[in-house]
């Protein structure tokens, strides 16, 4: 691996970043840019396929230092941009579709339904944990700012499709608004959390149990109130156990109640 050397580093991205425009050109060039910075090629299986993604294992300042000198193309040229987060995607190597993640997180939203098809296509794409969060958090940071009623009615439809994988991927997104300080219109996330809830399935118990801790932090007893409903109404024995696991997070009196409400209905 080639030590960094800031100076040289911003030169080579500043040089990349002008085939912008260009994404066939781009894309070799990102190809020599992290072979230069690779520790090792190693192979990790992140997509449904048959086949795995490479990975050049490149320090994280490189890609940081690519995605500083792309900023000020997406928020310009968002159109051209699209193109080049899709050529990205298509390689098989883990630092480009991380890549395309960023890039379709920093782009002008002009255009939500174009951002919103390929997440749902990279959605279906691959069944790596991390990679389908990044796609939820990281690759709809802007949108979440701009038109969040545009991620919500993404939500939505992801519920309704009755999936594992696409509850999962919900539940990621929900995530995301939850720990924004910023955000505090909880009922809608409550409100898409209790559909899932509905479901009979035990899967999940992970997911849902952390977007609950990051909820009672935001507002506790908005929380509290959610699960004793939820004891009553939800698909049982998964929201037993998901209130058992939260309990800890509350106050004495929020814990008493909730306790008191897992007796009556377990």
């Amino acid at each position: 691996m080639t030590a960094i050397n800031p100076a040289r580093l911003k030169i080579q991205c500043a040089e990349l970043s002008e085939n912008y425009s260009s994404p066939a050109k781009f894309i070799s060039g990102l190809h020599d840019l992290l072979e230069f910075y690779a520790a090792r090629i190693r192979q990790t299986d992140l997509s449904r396929t048959p086949l795995t993604l490479q990975a050049y294992q490149v320090p994280a300042p490189v890609l940081r230092a690519l995605v500083n000198e792309l900023e000020e193309y997406l928020a310009e040229k968002p159109s051209l941009g699209l193109k080049l987060i899709d050529a990205l995607w298509k390689e098989e190597w883990v630092e480009f579709r991380q890549l395309a993640i960023i890039c379709l997180g920093d782009l002008a939203p002009f255009d939500p339904e174009q951002i919103l098809n390929r997440v749902k296509s990279w959605l279906d794409d691959c069944t790596a944990e991390d990679i389908r969060r990044r796609i939820m958090t990281r690759g709809l940071i802007h949108l979440a700012e701009k038109n969040p009623k545009a991620i919500f009615r993404f939500i939505e439809d992801l519920i309704s499709s009755g999936t594992k994988l696409n509850h999962q991927a919900a539940l990621f997104g929900l995530l995301a608004f939850g720990e924004n300080p910023d955000f505090d219109n909880l009922p809608v996330i409550f409100g898409l959390l209790a559909e899932i809830l509905q479901n009979e399935e035990s899967v999940l118990i992970k997911e849902i149990t952390a977007l609950l801790k990051v909820l009672q932090k935001q507002s506790e007893q908005e929380t509290a109130y959610f699960l004793e409903r939820q004891l009553s109404t939800a698909a049982k024995p998964r929201i037993f156990r998901i209130t058992r696991q939260v309990l800890p997070e509350f106050n004495p009196e929020n814990r008493s109640m909730l306790k008191i409400t897992l007796g009556n209905y377990s």
